[in-house]
């Protein structure tokens, strides 16, 4: 008995099948999906903790420039400590705008050194600075943010240094831009634009979110030493010191670099690294001045000092009080406030 031929299909017939077929995976796939919760994710579609620290922060919020940064009038505790931000996003009381005439401003940024962290509002080392300025007319405002590298420090100055009239701006950074990552912190950032250009109605299918966290988050996790590199590289590290210099000067701040600081036990071999050297040789490049405090250094050669830092680089609440005086008295020696 002969067998019937497969009925032909013309080639638009083929296609508008293929159309269908394909229509219909995807469709199955969006509904997986769905019931299996792929939601929106906030924006900019980064958890803070996923890249640069392992706690929870819940001062922070998620920023598309910057990764994170935080919440502008958050009030509350962090382990145990009080935690204020101001309307500017800024730690600390609410800064007064427009600065009074005749006072004099200094602003602190950093990473979380300046912010203060295990430490309290108060015994931050920018709100000591004020204090101990306060009586020649000047305040202070602490600009810094856990887990900052240069590159998201320079970011923030450009974002808040129009705003706050500063006279003079002080910069302790450098720790967390050797921090290794799989990516860069410009490749995250371009990656970040990238994918938020493309929002809009894709946003609502959730093949789409799948994908862009999978873009975002591909190859942050993984333990492949070779894979890894510095958040930010010491040139680039350089770079953005020296950009942070023509930010400030754009603006008519004085900028102040101050020197890393880090914890040195007894016995403990010496510690080597090279941002600390990049950031004394951009100084004395650029004619800034450091501020060196020699119970803190971070030089191969330097003090034990223990008893002022709650782990490697964290500062007590005397370290804090200790950085606060040299800065302030180097402020006032050199006549900037």
């Amino acid at each position: 008995m002969a067998v019937a031929a497969p009925p032909h299909l013309s080639r638009a017939r083929s296609l508008a099948y293929s159309v269908v077929v394909v229509g219909l995976f995807f469709a199955l796939l969006e509904g997986g999906l769905r019931l299996a919760g792929v939601r929106a994710p906030a924006r900019p579609r980064l958890i803070v903790r996923a890249i640069d620290v392992d706690i929870d922060l819940p001062f922070m919020k998620l920023d598309p420039e910057l990764f994170w940064s935080p919440r502008a009038g958050w009030r509350g505790e962090f382990q145990g400590w009080p935690v204020t931000v101001n309307a500017l996003g800024l730690r600390g009381p609410e800064v007064v705008l427009p600065k009074p005439e005749g006072r004099r401003r200094v602003a602190c940024f950093g990473d979380s050194i300046t912010f203060g962290y295990g430490v309290g509002d108060a015994e931050s080392y920018p709100y000591l600075v004020g204090a101990a300025l306060s009586a020649t007319g000047a305040d202070a405002v602490n600009a810094g943010v856990t887990g900052y590298t240069s590159y998201q420090v320079l970011g923030l100055a450009r974002r808040v240094l129009p705003r706050l009239e500063a006279d003079v701006a002080t910069f302790c950074v450098g720790w967390n831009d050797a921090g290794t990552r799989p990516l860069e912190d410009r490749e995250y950032a371009r990656r970040v634009q990238a994918a938020m250009s493309m929002e809009g109605v894709l946003d609502h299918l959730a093949v789409y979110r799948a994908a862009k966290a999978l873009y975002l988050r591909s190859g942050l996790g993984t333990r492949d030493a070779a894979a890894r590199r510095p958040r930010v590289g010491p040139d680039e590290y350089a770079s953005n010191l020296r950009a942070l210099v023509e930010e400030c000067r754009r603006w008519g701040v004085r900028p102040v670099f101050v020197a890393l600081p880090r914890r040195r036990r007894a016995g403990e071999p010496p510690f080597a690294s090279p941002y600390p050297d990049r950031q004394r040789e951009t100084a004395r490049a650029l004619g800034v001045p450091l501020i060196e405090v020699p119970e803190l250094a971070s030089r191969p050669d330097g003090p034990v000092n223990a008893e002022y830092f709650l782990d490697t680089l964290h500062l007590t609440a005397a370290g804090n009080a200790l950085l606060a005086r040299g800065i302030a008295a180097r402020l006032t020696a050199l006549g900037l406030i």
